[in-house]
């Protein structure tokens, strides 16, 4: 059976990229990718995923456009959007296309960009990803991750400061990561003092959006050679559902990994997001994976809190940094001793995932 391997990655540093188009981004992260690959093969697909630029931007079909900007014209493209799960989806179809023998070398390419546009544009293509019924009524994801947030804090007896343990984790990962968006230390108190969004959420419980670009080459077996230090994508998971907020069950599987082996980026949309997670995954007990940070290889880069949250592109930069960690390239904080990988790919709410095996 053929085996896919990821053979080059890169990423732009998520940031406010006001003197960058969305297609500068996108070319800078193509750019550097071609300077990972000693000898950059036939790229025979090209796919990027993205969540807004349809709302935001006013494009469509960034697939075929990028593949002309990019010197690929000709070439199979397609455009992958799953809201914040873009990116996983977009590995998945990269993965399929490969395992399938359509193509050989697939260049897959994530990018949002946000800073352009006042925080009433952002919100408002944001909440695109809800129900009509609450997109219409002006919602936005915030207030259902705080109805999540209360529901944890009941179920498992936690006050708010037990949230808090995640943002300073990833901050203080995210200062060691020169591709982080956030690069500063916060402790209890910073945290505690930050505004409400949505009681009980404050703002260092949500990650902050912002511009992003990144890519990775995935290859046939024929062609891994091209790379010093291929990595397998071993497989590639799906789940979909409606979550039960009450309950707090959610469509997240539990994962064939050990925790402290493994280098692992989940979707920390919002610090709760990352506490059920863990425990779906089965790296933490339920009620208590804030209290344990110290012993999992989780979000070294920052996540989402810290690292920044590119939109459709998430997806690719955890891929791209857990791949960098496994070939030990990562430039920010290292993973002990990983030989394998696993990221998580979520939208805001849980409702769909791709979790992505990798292994060295």
């Amino acid at each position: 059976m053929t085996k896919v391997f990821i053979t080059g990655a890169s990423m732009v540093p998520v940031n406010r990229h006001y003197d960058m188009s969305l297609f500068d981004l996108a070319e800078s992260a193509f750019m550097g990718l071609r300077k990972t690959v000693e000898e950059m093969p036939e790229v025979d697909a090209i796919i990027v995923t993205n969540s807004f630029a349809q709302k935001l931007e006013n494009q469509s079909m960034l697939g075929f456009k990028l593949s002309k900007r990019l010197g690929l014209s000709g070439k199979l493209s397609m455009t992958v959007e799953q809201g914040d799960a873009s990116g996983g989806a977009g590995i998945l179809a990269a993965y399929s296309i490969v395992k399938s023998g359509v193509a050989r070398n697939v260049l897959v390419v994530g990018l949002d960009k946000f800073s352009d546009f006042p925080s009433k544009f952002v919100n408002d293509a944001v909440s695109t990803t809800l129900e009509d019924v609450s997109y219409y009524e002006g919602l936005l994801p915030a207030p259902y991750g705080a109805l999540i947030m209360k529901s944890y804090m009941r179920k498992y007896g936690v006050k708010e400061d037990y949230f808090y343990n995640w943002a300073i984790k990833m901050h203080s990962n995210a200062l060691e990561n020169p591709y982080a968006y956030l690069r500063f230390p916060v402790d209890s108190e910073t945290v505690r003092k930050s505004q409400e969004v949505s009681t009980p959420m404050r703002l260092f419980d949500i990650a902050p959006r912002a511009d992003g670009a990144s890519s990775v080459l995935i290859s046939s077996e024929d062609f891994k050679k091209v790379s010093d230090s291929p990595v397998e994508i071993e497989a590639v998971e799906f789940d979909s559902g409606e979550p039960t907020i009450s309950s707090l069950e959610f469509p997240l599987r539990k994962a064939q990994v050990r925790g402290d082996k493994t280098a692992i980026e989940i979707s920390d949309s919002f610090s709760v997001s990352a506490a059920i997670e863990l425990e779906s995954l089965g790296l933490a007990e339920k009620g208590k994976s804030l209290e344990c940070l110290d012993s999992l290889n989780v979000n070294l880069s920052g996540g989402l809190k810290a690292r920044g949250y590119p939109g459709g592109a998430t997806g690719i930069y955890q891929v791209a940094e857990v791949y960098m960690q496994l070939i030990d390239q990562f430039p920010g904080k290292k993973a002990r001793d990983a030989e394998e990988g696993l990221v998580l790919n979520t939208d805001d709410l849980l409702r769909t995932s791709y979790m992505i095996y990798l292994r060295r």
